[in-house]
């Protein structure tokens, strides 16, 4: 009671004349003259230091502060400071240029004799309106203006000086030289606005962002993925869009009055906003051209802008959130948030780098069974996305427009083996360089997955328990020259023996996955395999036979010897005497369902083989014919490149052109007619179906002929 009466005779004795006076809360009042060019300010307070800033918050803001203490009156001292945060301000003095723009001042700080009591402050103090100094705020009478007020009332240690406020608000208050014209409110403090700003920054940059950029990078194999990434990034840049702007809006501060870390804070921010506008925009256009062009060279540069500023735009986001959150109160907090959100973010990566190998384990015990065929009626009769890799049919329906190359790719490659794209000895149309995928992007075929091909029973034949199709070490038996760059090799294992007899059709054109460790890195190639006993075949046409006997349950392989190709190098380094790792067989090979049609097939190089079989078929069946017929199209860039030419004109002499029809094509040029009539020629002749095996611009070179020539797409089969 003896102290609150003190107060109130403190406080009427102290009104000037001519001032206005303003309470701003119950412990400190305020009061103003505005005269000409200047504007003399009085504190009225309970207090042992009070001040005021010229701007609702504490961070980049103009204050005076009076300040006292002691148990005996005392002149009160006047600060002109300048406040970066919600560190101790610093004088004006002490920055770039800044001058003290106190121009008069006097006043004391009076103690209590009362227990429990801070003293009070009377102050006096003028400055101009406009002083010059950057780091003091114009005052514009009539105009509202933010404020923000703070004290110290320690009523345990009176000498407490100017050291952190126990209370502290802020508001709106309108300077005027008539009484009637003033006006004052107070605000919600938030921490002077700034608090929901740094919250909603929290929220996007270390929660919605690094959950969008997660679905991007782990979750491709999921149909939602890409509108869970644009929700929620554009949720993000939206917002982000919103709070700078509003925040730039309510404090507006020249660049030169930023210092240390809101100068950072502040820049970077700005930076990062036009960032993401660029950003969200590149995103739109990737997906665009992802889904609808064709251009790899134009995707494939905006990807990696897109990838590059998208992850530099989130650790920059992350780094001015911890600017900010340190300028605002305390940034411990938001530092734990983050170690646990990168905690969170490095235990996906582990998964994702060790997914593979499980991913393969669930397909092998978890995938129903599907036939090849079955895969194909899918595709005719549902238009559905299949692709085959190994043993494994993936459905890409919700993948296309998250290939990383372009939607365009799979597109051209639906019902194909995929193995040949993904290990990185062929790209799809022929223009571009094969791409050897990554272990992770392997990983997404298991994750696309739908089903399981069993491995064709009695293709081979295990010969004990050990067997396994996924793994089979195959001996070399011996490699001969069919010509100077081609070899034919022979392979046998204890475990298992290849059919002598094709006792499927679909078993034709089915190949091996052969992989080795070269150079220290695990190369893998497909090479398809083949029944045809050349030497016999050979015989039986009376040509001298220049080819090897076929061993008993061996596995017989083609391939051209590459001078930079490093399986085909190691196989041919490996003389009669190495081994070689072997899966399968695998692939849907020809498709052949029976034996009747009239059927046309395109072998570019070493794609050859698979067609050996289905003339050898017809050969060896000659005396009970079957109601087949085939005309075979044998491209080579030169006469010496080719093999097994003599064999397949003997045996279309033989049977007659009316049942098989070999027709050589020697540097693009045919004996009938130019290569591409001759193709559409032949499209037009109504086949059972057209397939095609060679080098993907071979292949896409023929299917486009084709097509032109009036064959459904449906009834051409890429190998």
């Amino acid at each position: 009671m003896k102290q609150s009466l003190l107060a109130l005779l403190w406080f009427f004795s102290s009104p000037i004349t001519g001032f206005i006076y303003q309470a701003l809360d119950k412990y400190m009042t305020l009061g103003w003259e505005i005269s000409g060019e200047y504007i003399t300010f009085q504190f009225l307070c309970e207090a042992s230091w009070c001040g005021i800033g010229l701007s609702n918050t504490m961070y980049l803001s103009d204050m005076y502060v009076a300040v006292g203490g002691g148990s005996s009156t005392i002149k009160a001292s006047m600060l002109d400071l300048w406040s970066e945060n919600h560190d101790t301000p610093k004088a004006d003095s002490e920055y770039w240029n800044g001058e003290y723009s106190i121009i008069e001042q006097y006043g004391y700080y009076y103690p209590s004799n009362t227990t429990g009591s801070s003293g009070f402050i009377n102050v006096i103090f003028k400055r101009l309106l406009d002083t010059g100094d950057i780091w003091d705020t114009v005052i514009i009478p009539g105009r509202k203006m933010k404020i923000n007020w703070a004290y110290l009332r320690d009523s345990n240690n009176a000498n407490a000086g100017f050291k952190e406020h126990s209370d502290y608000s802020q508001g709106t208050i309108k300077f005027t030289t008539r009484k009637e014209d003033a006006s004052f409110s107070t605000e919600d403090s938030d921490h002077e606005g700034f608090g929901m700003h740094g919250l909603v920054m929290t929220v996007c940059w270390l929660i919605l962002a690094p959950i969008g950029i997660a679905i991007a990078r782990y979750c491709k194999h999921w149909r939602c993925w890409y509108f869970c990434h644009l929700i929620l990034l554009g949720v993000a840049v939206a917002a982000t869009i919103i709070s700078v702007s509003l925040t730039y809006h309510a404090h507006e501060t020249p660049y030169i009055q930023g210092t240390s870390k809101p100068r950072h804070h502040s820049r970077l921010g700005l930076c990062l906003t036009f960032l993401v506008v660029g950003q969200g925009v590149m995103g739109l256009i990737c997906g665009f051209l992802q889904s609808k062009s064709s251009h790899f060279g134009l995707i494939s540069q905006i990807r990696r802008i897109h990838k590059v500023t998208g992850y530099s735009m989130v650790i920059g986001g992350l780094l001015n959130n911890s600017y900010g959150w340190d300028i605002f109160s305390s940034a411990s907090l938001y530092h734990a948030g983050l170690g646990i959100v990168l905690g969170i973010w490095a235990l996906f990566e582990v998964r994702h780098q060790i997914s593979y190998w499980w991913a393969g384990l669930l397909c092998r015990r978890t995938l129903p069974a599907m036939t090849h065929k079955e895969a194909m009626d899918m595709i005719v009769e549902k238009n559905a996305k299949i692709m085959f890799y190994d043993e494994l049919v993936m459905n890409v329906k919700h993948f296309i427009t998250s290939h990383p190359g372009g939607g365009f790719m799979l597109e051209d490659a639906i019902g194909e083996d995929a193995g040949k794209y993904l290990v990185g000895c062929s790209s799809t149309n022929g223009d571009l360089l094969p791409y050897a995928h990554s272990r992770p992007a392997l990983d997404y075929t298991k994750k696309l997955a739908i089903a399981r091909v069993p491995y064709p029973e009695g293709y081979l034949d295990a010969t004990d328990s050990s067997g396994d199709n996924n793994h089979m070490n195959w001996k070399i038996n011996f490699q001969q020259e069919l010509n100077p760059s081609t070899k034919i090799i022979s392979l046998s294992s204890p475990h298992f023996q290849m059919s002598q007899n094709i006792k499927e059709p679909f078993w034709i054109g089915k190949h091996f996955k052969v992989t080795a460790k070269i150079g220290g890195t695990l190369t893998s190639r497909y090479y398809s395999a083949f029944f045809a006993d050349l030497h016999s075949w050979a015989s039986e046409l009376n040509l001298s036979s220049k080819f090897p006997e076929c061993k008993k349950g061996s596995i017989q392989l083609i391939y051209r010897v590459y001078a930079k190709g490093k399986m085909t190098q190691h196989m041919h380094n490996q003389g009669d005497s190495g081994e070689l790792q072997l899966k399968g067989p695998l692939g849907p090979g020809l498709m052949l369902n029976a034996y009747s049609g009239n059927y046309l097939g395109f072998a570019g190089g070493t794609g050859l083989i698979p067609f050996l079989d289905v003339a050898y078929l017809l050969w060896s069946t000659k005396d009970q014919p079957l109601p087949m017929s085939f005309t075979l199209f044998a491209s080579f860039r030169t006469k010496e490149d080719s093999f097994c030419f003599d064999i397949l004109e003997a045996t279309s002499r033989a049977l007659g052109e009316d049942k098989f029809k070999f027709i050589p094509v020697i540097d693009k040029q045919a004996k009938e007619m130019s290569f591409p009539d001759l193709v559409k020629k032949y499209a037009g002749m109504k086949a059972s179906n057209a397939w095609i095996c060679g080098p993907s611009g071979y292949n896409d070179f023929i299917k486009g002929l084709l097509i032109e020539g009036g064959l459904e797409r449906n009834k051409i089969i890429v190998m």
